[in-house]
């Protein structure tokens, strides 16, 4: 299979745990181990990754050593597998704030935030950034998503998200959990599956970085993918069906997707159905790690953690090992189609959402379409707080024009070869069709955008792009995407220049063209009243 350690695991007894693994011991069985791997409304943040004009960072190489595990061992911080220490008595009891309790005030450090790149032997690219936060926060993106599947394992992205932090060969399930327990990660490690990546994600005091990065690897570099872990896995599938069905937006993105590329790519679902239990079993779980899990296909991200001790973890990780080999995939481009398509569901409104073609990432075009999506903006009936979009036209023209719309918003989602633009709106399910005629009547509109409203949409847009800096979270997902998908990293000010240079005639160049696709209808709730398919296409190409 090119990586001994996927193979499957043996089925025999296992040893019995001890009661107690210290920090030595339990990164001791990692080094012994044999050698041998969203939602529709699109932040601005993302939607503006447009890499035409973006530089190409510069990695430096990180070559694998080998090194004194001993010496490794005392790098690592204090950690107690099972701790249960008896209570002490706290001696800062009935300080008050004018007493300093710090006998030593350390100096603060001050330094400004570096973005930095590295590329580990293998292949796989690790980029950090230090804003001197206490929680480090690590995001480990596959090139691997639902538009890879084939109709033999449909939902298998799903299926390696689910079986994500289960056993490897460096720790059973167990130890796993009670490490991250004890870690304090329990609650932030996650792994999603989305069409085009597959992340894995834990936010931690910055001080266990040297712990959680060889868990993170092991996921993805020898996972044991036991069958009774899988079969008990199984029963998740069910749960996340629900959960979806619950979940009005993300039924109707699903949907969307599903209507707007037909039977391919973009529009197989990220979410593992009933019907593919039958082959939900660990080797089509290892079958598909084995074709696209190869670290030429990864992106390690750190935020608020050291380059320096990012990249030597990681180098750690996967010195000792053979990691899955570089396998060439066909990589069908995707053909968007247009369509119609509804589900009736438990939410009392109607969701409705209607799109059309939008740029890909990397397009011309891309930044044009941010502007005209901060043009629309958005609103609902609860919220005029300032920067809220009050004065955008869905809200002048939609929501506010009518007391049964609960909510409008644009959104515009891109990938690697096609995107998504529109609207998405929530009604009372009687006046479905009048808020469809208003949103398709404010898509028609956007070929003709005033310089002054330009101006203000470009200072909207960017300010919510800067704004979101803040978000730890939404810095490791947009590092990794952009890198994953492009090989570059654009930072604030490199989008912020993109932004500035479009021009009233850009913005009519791109809507004219996006407007001649054909339209993308989804809605779901109660949805008796969305007007036909070629009602909503009559009615964009008579706005």
């Amino acid at each position: 299979f090119g990586s001994s350690l996927l193979r499957a695991a043996p089925v025999g007894p296992r040893p019995p745990l001890p009661f107690s693994i210290s920090r030595q011991s339990l990164f001791r069985t990692m080094m012994r181990a044999p050698r041998n791997a969203s939602r529709l409304q699109s932040i601005a943040f993302f939607s503006a990754r447009s890499t035409s004009t973006l530089p190409v960072p510069t990695f430096a190489p990180v070559k694998f050593q080998k090194e004194d595990v001993e010496k490794v061992m005392m790098e690592l911080p204090a950690f107690n597998f099972y701790e249960m220490r008896e209570p002490v008595p706290n001696p800062y009891k009935d300080s008050t704030l004018d007493r300093s309790i710090l006998l030593d005030a350390p100096a603060p450090v001050i330094t400004a935030p570096k973005t930095e790149f590295s590329v580990l032997e293998n292949g796989l690219k690790v980029v950090s950034i230090d804003k001197a936060g206490l929680t480090a926060r690590l995001g480990l993106h596959v090139s691997a998503g639902s538009r890879f599947e084939t109709s033999a394992n449909f939902g298998v992205s799903d299926m390696v998200a689910m079986m994500a932090y289960t056993s490897t060969a460096h720790l059973s399930n167990l130890r796993t959990v009670k490490t991250l327990e004890q870690l304090g990660a329990n609650s932030t490690a996650s792994c999603k599956a989305g069409r085009e990546e597959i992340v894995y994600s834990v936010d931690i005091a910055r001080e266990f970085v040297p712990l959680v990065v060889p868990l993170m690897v092991g996921n993805v570099l020898f996972p044991r993918l036991l069958p009774w872990e899988v079969k008990a896995v199984q029963k998740k599938v069910k749960v996340g069906k629900e959960e979806l069905e619950a979940d009005a937006d993300a039924m109707v993105s699903n949907l969307l997707h599903k209507a707007a590329f037909c039977n391919n790519t973009l529009g197989l679902s990220p979410y593992a159905s009933e019907r593919s239990t039958a082959y939900f079993t660990p080797e089509t779980i290892r079958s598909f790690m084995l074709d696209h899990f190869a670290p030429e296909r990864m992106v390690l991200v750190g935020v608020n953690v050291s380059h320096a001790e990012l990249t030597k973890w990681a180098m750690r990780s996967f010195a000792d090992y053979n990691a899955i080999p570089m396998k060439k995939r066909e990589e069908a481009k995707a053909a968007y189609t247009g369509g119609d398509l509804r589900m009736d569901g438990s939410s009392p409104y109607c969701h409705a959402a209607i799109a059309l073609e939008s740029a890909a990432w990397g397009a011309k075009e891309l930044a044009a379409m941010t502007v005209l999506q901060s043009v629309l903006g958005g609103g609902n009936a609860s919220t005029s707080s300032p920067g809220s979009g009050v004065t955008s036209r869905l809200s002048t023209q939609v929501l506010k024009q009518s007391p049964y719309v609960e909510s409008c918003a644009a959104f515009n989602t891109s990938y690697s070869d096609s995107g998504l633009f529109g609207v998405y709106g929530v009604s009372q399910p009687d006046k479905a069709g009048e808020m469809c005629a208003a949103i398709a009547k404010t898509l028609g509109g956007l070929t003709t955008v005033g310089k002054d409203e330009m101006a203000k949409a470009k200072a909207m847009l960017k300010g919510r792009l800067l704004r979101e800096l803040d978000d730890d979270s939404v810095l490791v997902k947009d590092m990794g995407s952009q890198l994953l998908m492009a090989g570059r990293y654009g930072t604030p000010a490199d989008f912020c220049k993109a932004i500035d240079a479009v021009s009233e005639a850009d913005l009519s160049a791109a809507a004219k063209k996006m407007l001649s696709s054909r339209p993308t209808v989804a809605a779901f709730g109660d949805t008796h009243s969305v007007p036909h398919y070629s009602a909503i296409e009559a009615a964009l190409k008579s706005a």
